[in-house]
């Protein structure tokens, strides 16, 4: 029997089954794709500040520092998250940690995708189509966005019906018409509905992807033609062979509960996207740190001792925890303490992901006053007086401000943990 099961390779649960090898815990990982981070299934960029809080080494995998992210209004003009990062070979970021992990001691299986799990007395039982495969004695659960094993622990998963399509092209940057920037930018316009385009610059090559509702193909060729003077057909091979890539992000927020007794849910099986960027890479991160922390607790190796970024010291002294960084309460049980820990960060509010939703709601007019207001300025810098200027003269705009205010809150914490 193994001490953890780790269902998914993804940075989420590469992040938890190295963190748990390095405890000395003996640990199984189990990856439903061909090879770990095959195929691509996001934009490929990570913010610096998600490799400081896990405590991750930058890679090969990294190919291009970029200045931060720009939110494109469909006149052009922008507001800045100048928060810094990489453009990256997602693959590779994925491949990296979980060889990391194997070199740690994990014994993983690829090409194997894990259809039940059963709870015994002191295990879990994990099977595939041909049979049982191991059991262990804490499970870890990061499926994807699509629940299958999360609702057999007993927990509630994505709804499947209101998971968001995504697709992206690759483009030689001699291919088309577009200037060569250090920033990811997204284009926000209600012709994407409930989404946006992104182009993100690389190594001579743009990465042009889309989320929408309306029709991801559609609007993602549209954007090619009009935007870069390009044909959808002109997209080049990415690294690993495809056209194309794409698939299937959570877009309501996180799931009720993030763990039961011995089985504990992470990264985007978990809801754990930003409902701006769409961006879960780092806040997967984040939850798969947070998951070994907890069951290291749970197996004697460790205790309940976050991360220093991990918290509101202020807010939850004297609520769970004896003083800032120290441990909880022993009478409070490993999985709920993780639960709790997760819906006390900023990313899983329902207030952040209320806010977070309002830009979305915008006309293609309102929007393009708030990057007429902001005109390529960070989000934090406001400039009030031209805010005030523009309501005055759109006085039908005027409940704008309080819309534009709870924007520029979620912007605060998209800046830092959206990518």
């Amino acid at each position: 029997m193994y001490d953890v099961a780790v269902i998914g390779q993804g940075p989420a649960g590469g992040i938890a089954a190295l963190r748990l090898a390095e405890a000395g815990h003996s640990v199984i990982a189990f990856d439903r794709k061909k090879r770990v981070g095959d195929p691509i299934h996001c934009g490929e960029g990570l913010g610096k500040i998600a490799l400081e809080h896990t405590n991750y080494p930058v890679g090969d995998w990294a190919i291009r520092e970029v200045k931060g992210n720009r939110i494109r209004m469909p006149n052009g003009k922008s507001v800045g998250l100048m928060s810094p990062g990489y453009s990256i070979h997602r693959w590779g970021l994925d491949r990296t940690i979980s060889d990391d992990a194997v070199a740690a001691g994990v014994e993983r299986h690829e090409n194997l995708k894990i259809s039940r799990v059963t709870k015994e007395n002191d295990h879990w039982s994990l099977f595939s189509k041909d049979g049982k495969v191991a059991k262990a004695k804490q499970l870890v659960i990061a499926e994807g966005r699509v629940p299958n094993i999360v609702t057999q622990v007993g927990l509630k998963g994505n709804d499947k019906l209101r998971l968001l399509p995504g697709l992206q092209y690759k483009f030689k940057t001699s291919d088309v018409d577009f200037p060569d920037t250090d920033y990811f930018d997204f284009y926000i316009d209600p012709m994407f509905a409930e989404g946006y385009v992104w182009v993100f610059p690389r190594d001579g090559i743009f990465n042009v992807g889309i989320v929408s509702t309306n029709g991801a193909k559609k609007g993602l060729d549209y954007f090619c033609r009009e935007h870069m003077s390009v044909e959808p057909d002109k997209r080049i091979k990415n690294e690993l062979g495809d056209k194309q890539n794409g698939g299937l992000i959570p877009r309501d927020g996180p799931i009720p509960q993030f763990a039961t007794k011995d089985a504990y849910v992470i990264g985007d099986s978990a809801g754990l996207t930003n409902p701006i960027t769409k961006g879960g890479v780092h806040v997967g991160m984040l939850s798969g740190e947070y998951a070994a922390i907890a069951i290291r607790n749970e197996l004697g190796t460790g205790t309940l001792t976050p991360p220093s970024h991990a918290i509101n010291c202020h807010e939850l002294r004297g609520r769970y925890w004896d003083s800032c960084g120290k441990s909880l309460h022993p009478d409070l049980e490993s999985h709920i303490w993780y639960d709790r820990i997760l819906k006390r960060q900023p990313w899983t509010q329902q207030k952040f992901v209320d806010q977070s939703k309002l830009i979305y709601s915008l006309d293609k007019r309102t929007l393009n006053l708030i990057g007429d207001i902001y005109e390529g300025r960070n989000y934090s810098n406001l400039p009030w007086h031209k805010m005030l200027g523009i309501l005055i003269k759109n006085p039908d705009l005027l409940p704008m401000a309080g819309k534009l205010l709870k924007i520029k809150a979620s912007l605060k914490v998209t800046e830092t943990y959206g990518w």
